[in-house]
């Protein structure tokens, strides 16, 4: 162009600058023809194929992958692009040999990388999931979906209501008042070591020494960190394996004289804590040994309001009876109470409780009858736990009024198997059990 610099007119750059622009069809029309004259042009079946595939024609876009990637000059980014395509046909062991092709022709290729650990993440290889995501990111520090991918993974290993359960003062608070009047000068058990906080709590407050045991790698890894930087590596060791598979001589050199543990779930027992609690009676704690916390309980009351009913019964909605479905309700809930106004229809009962002194656990039940106290219809019974940290120090979640929140645990909700109108006096028969792993409650009316 005279007076000017020449426009190179190749139509592989038009359609280059088409898809960048994210016009895909007019980027398409122009390989599609490019490839009519010269079908064996590998940048255009690679560039033709990628379109393809943001357009969901996902077949016909490995066809042109497939033929590009076999090409002499076939480039990493080609192979990385026929991973993807693959796992998106549901060939993992495809998508696995293309993406490691393309990262082997450029170890430094981290999309290459990242795509690798999907892969692992998907065949539950978690840990190899993790390194191969550590070096995409120290390769490129602004690769934004290995960073995404990265803490994804780690919601994996680490589920997010340890944070929660870091952040819960009034439960934090409990444990440090008991554990501040039991454990100066004695050896101490921790189980769950999660981040540290209750095992430094304890050295803090003049422990002889502290065991902590915690069966996640990453955690315990992570942990023994923690305890380091906040200089107690001296009076506290991280053990990396579950309770039950300590003995004296085996992680532990002595039995403790104080256990201090947090294995409980809102529902209280379904993490295996009495079989854990019965195991270090057994095997890692003296005969006198104090236990933190004493006691445990579920507590409950009757619970109502159309905003619990629409959460547990299916009726008529936008005209239609769906109450049909009910028969697949589940018996109980786990929900944030908190989040839903509703009706107290009884004061608080003890469900079940659980003397954590105790050596041993049967499976138990109880015939309860509890009265209503205010006028509603009952929907269920609303569950959470109470801890007696010792004699004088209790932690409960007991749903807060007016959503002050009620610390890190959600509550539980049992269904009845109907929806029941009571009034003041009226009585209501319920059959509780454990089987040592969970709580049921049933309606005996």
């Amino acid at each position: 162009m005279a007076g000017g610099k020449t426009m190179d007119l190749n139509p592989i750059y038009l359609a280059v600058d088409h898809f960048r622009a994210g016009r895909l069809e007019p980027a398409a029309e122009l390989c599609r023809a490019i490839l009519n004259h010269t079908p064996d042009d590998t940048a255009t079946n690679h560039l033709l194929g990628v379109i393809y595939f943001k357009q969901g024609k996902t077949h016909a876009a490995r066809e042109l992958l497939m033929f590009a990637s076999t090409c002499a000059d076939a480039t990493p980014e080609i192979h990385n692009n026929l991973g993807a395509v693959l796992n998106a046909l549901g060939d993992q062991e495809g998508a696995l040999a293309s993406f490691k092709r393309a990262a082997g022709y450029q170890p430094g290729f981290a999309a290459a990388h990242n795509n690798i650990a999907v892969i692992q993440r998907a065949r539950g290889e978690t840990k190899e999931a993790i390194d191969t995501l550590r070096r995409a990111v120290a390769l490129n520090p602004d690769l934004a979906e290995a960073k995404t991918n990265l803490r994804n993974v780690y919601v994996d290993v680490v589920p997010p209501w340890h944070f929660a359960m870091m952040g819960d003062k009034p439960r934090n608070d409990a444990y440090e008042a008991a554990i501040t009047r039991a454990v100066a000068g004695k050896r101490v058990l921790d189980i769950g070591t999660g981040s540290g906080l209750l095992s430094m709590i304890a050295a803090r407050a003049g422990a002889k020494s502290v065991i902590t045991c915690e069966a996640v790698p990453m955690i315990a890894s992570r942990a023994q960190d923690i305890i380091a930087a906040n200089g107690l590596s001296d009076r506290i060791t991280v053990v990396g394996r579950r309770s039950t598979e300590l003995a004296v001589g085996v992680g532990i050199s002595e039995r403790a004289q104080v256990l201090v543990t947090e294995v409980f779930s809102g529902e209280l027992i379904n993490e295996g804590v009495l079989g854990t609690i019965e195991h270090a009676h057994q095997q890692l704690l003296t005969p006198d040994a104090i236990v933190i916390p004493a006691a445990a309980s579920a507590m409950g009351y009757l619970i109502g309001g159309p905003a619990i009913e629409k959460m547990l019964f299916a009726g008529e909605n936008n005209g239609f009876d769906l109450s049909m479905f009910n028969d697949f309700a589940p018996p109980a809930l786990p929900v944030t109470l908190e989040a839903f106004p509703h009706e107290v229809l009884s004061a608080d009962i003890e469900l079940l409780r659980f003397d954590l002194n105790a050596k041993m656990f049967s499976m138990g039940s109880r015939p309860l009858n509890i009265m209503a106290t205010q006028h509603g219809v009952c929907a269920g019974i609303a569950q959470w736990i109470k801890l007696d940290l010792d004699s004088s120090t209790r932690y409960e979640n007991r749903p807060a009024p007016g959503g002050h929140g009620s610390g890190h645990w959600p509550q539980l909700l049992y269904r009845f198997p109907r929806l029941i109108r009571v009034k003041p006096g009226d009585i209501l028969k319920v059959h509780v059990r454990h089987d040592r792993k969970q709580i049921s409650v049933d309606l005996m009316q």
